[in-house]
């Protein structure tokens, strides 16, 4: 294979991959409408998981406003990285892992933005401002390398069905190679670049602490 010709394979690996966007778009969508239903329904409940989240990734944010903005934007890729890379490889569980990744994401999404309407920001102040700078860039990533992995795991599960044979299952495994450098790692690096210096800042000028462990 000739690196020339990688750009003009993507968008053939996209296309070919229409049904899986799709499902794992939806997965992500329905997680985020379950989310702001159970903070809705359940404030008290969900506001525990949040204190979680918070108790999780507080130190983290601590120690990330020790370091410099490539410091910042190299822990933030990093993290990112592994958690995209989780959705690839838990694809091999035919699929299964990275569906139910997908939509507990969405529901995370949709739990916080329910917490942060709680706290009087209204929703497109919020997206506007603390999700769409870099999930411009890392929502994309995030609902490419689900696919990815959806449909490797079907496609394996497809093989071990005698539905696919071997030499199309090797062709699904390098396409999946190629989208996660070409594409995946770029648009990951860009995203926790913006997210250190445009979301970070916006953030703390509009709604100061109500995103506190994003």
């Amino acid at each position: 294979m000739r690196l020339s010709g990688l750009p003009r394979r993507i968008p053939k690996i996209l296309k070919a991959s229409q049904r899986y966007i799709i499902l794992t778009a939806g997965l992500f969508l329905m997680g985020i409408a379950a989310g702001v239903s159970v903070f809705h329904y359940n404030p008290l409940d969900a506001s525990q998981l949040l204190l979680m989240l918070d108790r999780k990734f507080g130190p983290m944010a601590q120690s990330m406003a020790e370091l410099s903005i490539p410091g910042m934007a190299g822990l933030v890729f990093w993290n990112n990285l592994k958690a995209t890379g989780l959705l690839v490889a838990g694809g091999v569980a035919f699929g299964i892992l990275p569906m139910i990744m997908v939509f507990i994401n969405g529901l995370i999404v949709g739990m916080v933005s329910g917490d942060v309407i709680r706290q009087g920001f209204g929703l497109f102040p919020f997206i506007l401002v603390g999700i769409l700078p870099h999930g411009l860039f890392e929502i994309p990533a995030y609902i490419i390398g689900g696919t990815l992995g959806i449909r490797l795991g079907f496609n394996i599960l497809g093989y071990e069905r005698k539905r696919q044979h071997g030499q199309g299952l090797k062709i699904i495994i390098v396409d999946t190679l190629v989208v996660l450098v070409v594409v995946l790692i770029p648009l990951l690096a860009i995203g926790a670049l913006i997210e250190v210096s445009v979301t970070r800042q916006l953030v703390e000028w509009v709604m100061g602490d109500a995103l506190r462990w994003h």
